[in-house]
């Protein structure tokens, strides 16, 4: 959401109510309860989603879609068999990349991308905490630090 503001881009973003002014802070232009309003009645008209959850939000996304749009999945292997005829649908895996973790570490501690520490776990709390990160809403990115 930052570098799409950094771009120029309007954005729009779903988040819970309990998190909606953290993602405006990020500079979302338009932010939406998802438990309160459906998205596709919203935003139109959009040239890219970035889609983190996958399923029936997956399939609802097409809709809000300008004719050319594409949505990049990265929880949804099966976006490719999810795609409609005509659209474009991508599938992202990130790969490590020292010197991507290295600028955006470097821009993190300059203050110019906001990112906020949610907890630190251990090795072995590591399975609990993609559980807990993939069912309970939290705002901040969970750490493993493998010395614990």
């Amino acid at each position: 959401m930052q570098y799409a503001k950094r771009a120029g881009a309007e954005v729009f973003a779903t988040a819970s109510a309990a998190h909606l002014h953290h993602v405006r802070s990020l500079g979302a232009d338009h932010v939406i309860d998802y438990r309160a309003q459906r998205f596709e009645s919203i935003a139109r008209d959009i040239d890219l989603v970035l889609d983190y959850v996958g399923g029936e939000v997956l399939d609802r996304s097409w809709q809000v879609l300008k004719k050319e749009g594409a949505i990049v999945g990265i929880s949804s292997p099966d976006i490719l068999a999810r795609t409609p005829p005509g659209r474009r649908g991508l599938w992202f895996m990130n790969k490590p990349d020292t010197a991507l973790l290295e600028r955006l570490a470097a821009e993190i501690a300059e203050g110019t991308l906001a990112s906020k520490l949610g907890e630190v776990v251990g090795f072995a709390d590591i399975p609990t905490a993609i559980e807990r990160n993939r069912t309970d809403s939290r705002i901040g990115k969970v750490v493993a630090d493998f010395s614990r």
